[in-house]
């Protein structure tokens, strides 16, 4: 009966140390299958991005070609040189010297 009785806690160890085992492994391939679905997840989020912000950039040049064609040569010039002057202004920096110096003044009606 005794011999019985060990075979069978034997036997009941065997099983439940198995378990153990076998859920001690589960739990690093979780780990492991975790980390390489954040990953992918992290590659796939990566190429929708750049896929968003290439067909933006797309738009965007489409957009300024249309704008450039409705222009003519003379329009983007003044353009330009508008964008510069407002850049110098907002910049808080001065005209070229030369340009300052031989400006005519404003005439203010005091003499």
């Amino acid at each position: 009966m005794k011999k019985i009785l060990l075979k069978l806690l034997l036997f009941c160890f065997l099983f439940v140390s198995a378990m153990a085992f076998s859920q001690a492994n589960t739990e690093k391939e979780k780990k492991k299958n975790d980390v390489e679905n954040r990953k992918m997840k992290r590659k796939k989020a990566k190429a929708e991005w750049k896929e968003k912000r290439q067909k933006e950039r797309g738009e965007k040049r489409a957009v300024k070609s249309h704008e450039k064609r409705l222009q003519t040569k003379e329009t983007r010039k003044r353009m330009k040189k508008n964008r510069q002057k407002a850049a110098r202004t907002n910049a808080n920096k001065k005209q070229f010297f030369l340009i300052r110096l031989f400006k005519p003044k404003p005439r203010t009606g005091a003499w």
